[in-house]
């Protein structure tokens, strides 16, 4: 290891990053990323960082800047970089509908190649977003007999677009791809989907008449025309989409179709580069029309080629068809009988609770006998079933409860059978995963699975990897050398030598770990293996499969309390219950086993387990939740077979989703107390453990979100049961909305943005974020200081938050108490303005060190507003 230490520090280039750069980068503490989601911007494919906001128009400042200032006319809900440069830059390039007619005459003879982009451009969808189409294909009989949803296909192609760089390095993916991801899927009902996708495309498209006659009126001047698109169809499916929607005479005069996913590269990167050479015409004769800014307009104009944004609709417009669209998916609630799905609402354990002595209502009892005890009543029911469904298939079955989160369903299903129920086995999915690395390709398919919010923490990949300490360090520092860390990271990992010692690590772990599973779990071949588990995506048994299938020649089958219901799960794995998130973790709690983690095995095979980390407290609690559990399936047990009653299954389903649904997202108060201070210590935290709410700190949280519905679930029931229901709401049916649409509330500020030399200023508006707090954004630049005209409206307000972060959510530096006032006394958080003219100065930091952008978050509540406020602008509550 001493020469990959040696090799890797040869790397790091000390003149451009340094011990003393590399900490700083690391920060003086990282924030939750959802935290500023919808402050700072995100990016996207095909997207540079930018914020969404509106753009007003900018008149001279005529109320006494001294500087050369300007204004919105109206208060902006955020304020770009971009208003600090050239303003006119993007009307030169933009063209609405009725410019399409007439775009040619403005280039006169010297365009000689049309190119346009497909969709939104030249094809249009009946659909109000790309995303509805996956609904429109889920209704299509072959998706529903095999039960694809709409968020599944989605997925599919988040998680193929993150391994196709792996793969081949290109990031262009093609509907194979998407669809090889539904695992679950034999290989002809992935064709037969991939082919109902199509032609779900053929039935919503329809052509965008402006750009059918600029097509033709192209053609009438001897103009080649060509269709380049970012897009994961290939040349051949595209055609027909375009064939169906074309008039002949248009379709013919398409010399050529470039789909990204052909040439392995987008318009963004190189794509254009290959359009230009193959057109046999200087950039400057080529004129492409799209409506994407980056990838339509800033690529190709790089290399020269006329390239013109297509803007469809003003913002007024977009911002209404956007909310037009979330009320399409509420529809559903104001909808009359029989239109309207309603289900029958079972509550099958009421007789039982009232026979039981449930009194002094203990929270144990209420937690344990009426909520958890119902959903694991209904587990054992399921895995009961399940293995006698399998036994009567003539197999061999054995069961295995994962330990930690499965010991209680053991003894839940003990209590149910009444008899001993398969066995305890301490198998953890971090292990399972570091025992599966044989080739480069099961490195790629771990980094191509890596869940989004997640995917850029390269300690625990490393440490997933089993990397030592020191490789890590080193191999993290020569990827922030790079613009795109994550990237370079993924890069370095894939190299030989690191290679070499992940396969080392991985090989020495398989093999104590198949000796484990040999002496403990008594494998024989031809067995089928049942594990069961509260799980989500099954990851222990895909990486099982993975990895020891083969070896021990046996089926392994997972048999799960929740399961997601992505598409890459497990093809052998069933659930009592499926659902799209998982919120269940105090739940998991109260399911786990008092021991430490099993962290690895010895030689021998035996298990090594870390430190019990949990408190005492929690564990005498956890035992008390466990005992009334146990205790309702005994009772339950005896009453139905008392009374002769038996319930189908999907009755006991469904009231178990209930049950776990009400604990988890309408918690009553005595659940509230009950798990205060409960943690989970499966997280890298300082001591290893994680709380997994914060009630006390719910309220203060929620004067710094952009959303309250970003908070957990427990920590949202504080705040009331409206919070709980809307946020549900909004999940379920994925509506597009931002925080400004949650509340229309705003507080102005007035602010100056610039050097000692020249300036600028802008009347600005805070988003109202709760509880009288607001918000605001503004750009950093290098050397420019930001002036807060504070006086202009308030005379007192609390100054909550300043901070300087960066886009990947970071603080870097807190500025509250580096401001400079002028006619403001301060009082801790509280700020009187003296008189109108009171500024407070956030002087200029130099970071050009860094490539990240940077901004300034602010957060305030108004106190008192000052009353000369000018007429038609909301000053803030008094």
């Amino acid at each position: 290891m001493q020469l990959i230490l040696k090799r890797l520090a040869t790397e790091i280039k000390q003149d451009k990053l340094d011990q003393r750069s590399f900490d700083k980068f690391r920060m003086e503490h990282v924030v939750d990323a959802d935290l500023y989601n919808a402050i700072l911007p995100r990016r996207t494919r095909d997207d540079l960082y930018k914020f969404i906001g509106r753009q007003g128009a900018m008149t001279t400042d005529n109320e006494g800047l001294a500087e050369n200032t300007a204004q919105l006319t109206e208060p902006s809900d955020c304020l770009l970089s971009s208003h600090l440069n050239d303003t006119h830059h993007n009307a030169q390039i933009q063209i609405k509908a009725n410019d399409i007619p007439t775009i040619l005459d403005k280039f006169g003879e010297s365009v000689k190649v049309l190119s346009l982009d497909c969709f939104d451009t030249l094809l249009w969808r009946k659909t109000a977003t790309p995303r509805d189409v996956f609904a429109v294909l889920a209704d299509n009989p072959m998706a529903r007999r095999l039960g694809v949803a709409p968020h599944q296909r989605v997925s599919a192609a988040d998680r193929a677009y993150r391994a196709k760089p792996l793969e081949n390095g290109s990031g262009e993916i093609d509907l194979g791809d998407i669809y090889r991801l539904f695992t679950s899927l034999s290989g002809e009902e992935r064709e037969l989907l991939a082919e109902a996708e199509i032609r779900t495309e053929m039935d919503v498209c329809f052509a965008f008449s402006p750009y059918v006659e600029l097509i033709r009126l192209a053609r009438t001047r001897g103009i080649k025309v060509i269709i380049v698109s970012d897009t994961y169809l290939r040349e051949d499916e595209l055609r027909r989409l375009l064939a169906r929607h074309l008039p002949a005479d248009v379709m013919q005069a398409i010399s050529k179709i470039y789909c990204s996913v052909d040439y392995e590269t987008s318009k963004s990167h190189a794509l254009f580069q290959i359009v230009t050479k193959e057109c046999g015409v200087p950039a400057s004769q080529l004129l492409h029309i799209g409506d994407n800014v980056v990838a339509d307009v800033q690529a190709p104009r790089k290399l020269g080629v006329r390239a013109l944004h297509f803007l469809p609709f003003d913002h007024e417009v977009a911002d209404l068809l956007r909310l037009q669209h979330a009320a399409s998916s509420l529809i559903v609630l104001d909808q009359a009988v029989p239109e309207a799905v309603i289900l029958p609402c079972y509550s099958p354990f009421r007789p039982v609770f009232a026979v039981a002595n449930l009194q002094p209502y203990a929270p144990e009892t209420m937690i344990g006998y009426m909520s958890f005890g119902p959903v694991l009543y209904a587990y054992a029911r399921f895995l009961m079933d399940e293995v006698e469904a399998l036994q009567q298939q003539g197999r061999r079955v054995k069961i295995f409860f994962l330990l930690r989160d499965a010991y209680l369903l053991s003894a839940a299903c003990e209590a149910y059978a009444r008899k001993p129920v398969g066995k305890l086995v301490r198998i953890r999915k971090f292990l399972a995963i570091a025992a599966s690395f044989k080739t480069r390709a099961d490195v790629d398919y771990y980094i191509g699975g890596i869940d989004p919010e997640d995917v850029d923490d390269f300690y625990a990949t490393a440490k997933q990897l089993l990397l030592p300490p020191e490789v890590t360090e080193m191999l993290i520092r020569i990827a922030h050398q790079s613009a795109d860390p994550r990237t370079a990271f993924h890069q370095v990992l894939r190299d030989d030598d690191v290679l070499e010692l992940i396969f080392k690590n991985s090989l020495a772990l398989r093999v104590r770990l198949m000796r484990y599973m040999s002496k403990e779990m008594e494998i024989e071949e031809g067995d089928t293996i049942v594990l069961a588990d509260i799980a989500y995506y099954g990851t222990t048994q895909e990486y099982l499969i993975r990895t020891f299938k083969e070896e021990f020649k046996v089926d392994i089958l997972g048999r799960y309390l929740v399961a997601s219901d992505e598409p890459y799960r497990p093809a052998n794995g069933k659930a009592l219950i499926s659902a799209p998130h998982w919120d269940y973790d105090l739940f998991e709690q109260c399911c786990i086993l008092k021991e430490g983690m099993v962290v690895d095995y010895d030689l021998n095979g035996d298990p090594v387990l870390d430190e019990i980390r949990l408190s005492e407290g929690q564990y005498k609690k956890v035992v008390k939740v466990q005992d009334e559990c146990l205790r309702f399936i005994n009772d339950a047990r005896s009453f139905f077979a008392e009374a002769g009653v038996t319930h189908e299954y999907s009755i006991l389903q469904r009231a178990a989703h209930a049950a776990l649904f009400r604990h988890a997202y309408i918690p009553i108060e005595a659940e509230l107390e009950f798990f205060k201070g409960f943690q989970n210590d499966k997280f890298m935290g300082p001591d290893g453990t994680k709380s997994l709410y914060h009630l006390d700190s719910a309220w203060k949280n929620v004067r710094c979100l952009p959303s309250p519905y970003r908070l957990g679930a427990y920590e949202t029931r504080s705040l009331g049961l409206d919070f709980v229901l809307s946020r549900l709401v909004k999940r379920r049916f994925q509506l597009d909305l931002k925080p400004e649409d949650m509340n229309v509330r705003f507080s102005p500020l007035k602010v100056s943005i610039g050097s000692i030399h020249e300036s600028k200023g802008f009347l600005l508006r805070a988003s109202h974020l709760y509880d009288g707090y607001f918000s605001i954004v503004l750009p950093y630049a290098s050397g420019t200081s930001i002036k807060l005209f504070l006086g202009e409206h308030y005379e007192w307000l609390q100054l909550e938050i300043l901070e300087l972060l960066n886009n990947a959510t970071g603080v870097f530096k807190n500025f509250s108490n580096s401001l400079d006032l002028e006619q403001i006394n301060r009082e801790g958080y509280v700020y009187r303005c003296l008189s109108k003219a009171s500024v407070a100065t956030i002087p200029a930091v130099d970071l050009q060190q860094f490539k990240l952008p940077h901004y300034y978050h602010v957060i305030f509540r108004p106190l008192v507003s000052r009353v000369t406020d000018p007429p038609g602008i909301p000053g803030a509550s008094q």
